[in-house]
């Protein structure tokens, strides 16, 4: 079976389930609430613009968008082990790892450009188009932490090999990284000299998916004040190169992960 046949295969069954929509509704919702920056004294609702609103998405988006596919991604992981009749034709294992990675990124990005389309669609009526290519840059910050937390999320759920173990570390993964990770930059600032600092922040930030997406969507819109320790001292260390790396350590744990799912998969017994 050739890849684009299994991809279909996946798609098909994840356009069946409720996930996507219920994803796509819930984000619009959110994302629409958080544009709506609130009501002003005399009850005018009130739009803050694509720049300062975005900010605000990104937060949004750096709590659920890792959540849903680090989670996704380990029950559709785990469930790899009941595709025996799949796993028996003459194609490489890591290809069915791959189509279900594929087929559910591109389910669910889908349902993330209904959510920022929404937000899109009202800030740009009641705030005007400018900073709209930015906002159209952070769409896709957020299409690529999603393939890595699904990526991450289907070696998970290949490791773990049952739903209840794979749900179990895909959230105490989701812990570290978008907790975690700053509760040891925070203890590192408090630790380290300057010069060391800087160094093991930097590392912090292009080893952690989270983060990195953070520094880069603030770096789009120059929220550089809000950027926390780690995108700061990015900054100082790489300048406009830091964006560069930013980017490549996301595909990094997108292919990366993908890769280890796959070869673990291909030794596993069914």
């Amino acid at each position: 079976m050739t890849r684009a046949a299994l991809v279909r295969f996946e798609w098909a069954a994840a356009r069946r389930g409720r996930i996507v929509p219920l994803f796509a509704a819930g984000f619009a919702l959110a994302a629409v609430g958080v544009a709506l920056a609130g009501l002003s004294a005399g009850g005018v609702v009130t739009v803050q613009g694509f720049a300062r609103t975005s900010v605000s998405l990104l937060q949004l988006t750096l709590w659920t968008v890792p959540m849903l596919g680090l989670l996704l991604g380990a029950v559709q992981g785990a469930e790899c082990q009941e595709l025996e009749f799949l796993a028996a034709l003459p194609a490489p294992r890591a290809r069915l790892v791959f189509g279900r990675w594929a087929a559910w990124t591109l389910a669910l990005t889908t349902a993330l450009l209904v959510g920022f389309g929404a937000a899109g669609v009202v800030i740009g009526a009641l705030a005007g188009a400018a900073d709209v290519l930015r906002y159209l840059g952070l769409i896709g910050i957020a299409t690529l932490l999603l393939a890595a937390g699904l990526a991450l999320g289907l070696w998970i759920g290949v490791a773990a090999r049952s739903r209840a173990r794979a749900v179990g570390v895909a959230v105490a993964v989701w812990f570290v990284l978008v907790i975690g990770a700053d509760l040891v930059a925070i203890a590192l600032l408090a630790v380290l000299p300057a010069h060391d600092a800087t160094w093991s922040l930097t590392a912090l930030l292009v080893a952690n998916p989270v983060d990195g997406a953070r520094a880069l969507g603030l770096g789009l819109f120059g929220a550089d004040v809000v950027a926390g320790p780690t995108g700061a001292a990015l900054r100082r260390l790489l300048g406009g190169q830091g964006a560069l790396l930013l980017t490549a350590s996301l595909v990094a744990w997108i292919v990366v992960p993908l890769r280890l799912a796959g070869r673990r998969f291909a030794r596993q017994d069914l």
